[in-house]
């Protein structure tokens, strides 16, 4: 007989997207394990804004067992020279922390609160953050705090996806040692996935750039191995990204902004760190 896995808090509101605040308790988050869990095959892929090549970058992933993250550096926050960057020790941390099984939402909340900790005493600079889990009750659970996105692909149709959160434009919530937003504050997804679903979690620097259409047109004509669609969403981002007449999401909101000149029109790429994970349910 499996044995439930859960920890002493209760979640928040599992059908939709939410603050996890006390208020959205419901009850318990548990993790009963299907006679036959879902299998993942999953890979990532990360690409430093061209003036950053020679160091790597603010974007950090994680993946380990059944759970990933993506970490977006906040290229406007003030850092220390020679200091570990506050993204890259998330991700670090979070892969110590993590087992190889699937994790509830209340263990998502308290490994990232308990990274966020350790990176508060030693990185530098700040960083938004989306991590995921597939649970072996065939549940993926998620949490964004930011403007990044993990979404759900099924039968070539996005069926689920993280909401973001900013404080307001271009200013994301972020974790930082002076910031005052926190894991607890994240958005909220628990969602059930089937063998043959593709969940993509990425940077800004993917969804500034690409239109969910987009990825699901790169998804769909792609070989069957998630290696092969991580690098090619990473390549098209980078060519968007480039291109001063693209149609893409940034120039959309950017449009009309004080400030936005060069996206007037409404067009234009945005060039950053690109980075995701991609993850095949089997």
């Amino acid at each position: 007989t499996s044995t439930p896995r859960k920890m002493d808090f209760g979640f928040p509101d599992i059908f939709g997207m939410s603050k996890a605040k006390e208020d959205d308790v419901l009850g318990e988050d548990l993790i009963i394990p299907m006679d036959k869990p879902i299998s993942i095959e999953a890979n990532f892929q990360v690409l430093p804004h061209p003036e950053k090549v020679s160091w790597g970058g603010e974007d950090a992933v994680f993946l380990k067992g059944r759970t990933f993250g993506v970490f977006d550096g906040v290229s406007g926050a003030d850092k220390i020279s020679g200091v570990a960057l506050y993204s890259k020790t998330l991700a670090s941390y979070m892969r110590k922390l993590v087992s190889n099984d699937g994790l509830t939402i209340d263990e998502l909340i308290g490994f990232l609160t308990s990274a966020a900790e350790y990176a508060d005493i030693g990185a530098t600079g700040a960083s938004t953050a989306v991590i995921g889990s597939i649970g072996e009750d065939g549940f993926l659970r998620a949490l964004n705090l930011g403007d990044s996105v993990l979404l759900v692909l099924r039968d070539g149709k996005v069926v689920s996806r993280t909401k973001e959160i900013v404080h307001f434009f271009d200013c994301p919530y972020q974790l930082a040692e002076d910031s005052p937003d926190r894991p607890v504050d994240s958005t909220l997804l628990k969602t059930r996935v089937y063998p043959g679903d593709v969940i993509i979690a990425g940077s800004d620097g993917v969804f500034d750039n690409l239109a969910d259409d987009e990825i699901i047109r790169i998804v769909y004509s792609c070989p069957e191995k998630s290696n092969a669609m991580a690098r090619k969403i990473i390549e098209q981002s980078r060519i968007v990204s480039l291109d001063k007449e693209a149609p893409t999401p940034y120039a959309k909101s950017a449009k009309g902004r004080r400030g936005y000149d060069s996206y007037a029109k409404g067009l234009g790429g945005k060039v950053d760190d690109i980075s995701c994970v991609v993850v095949r349910c089997t």
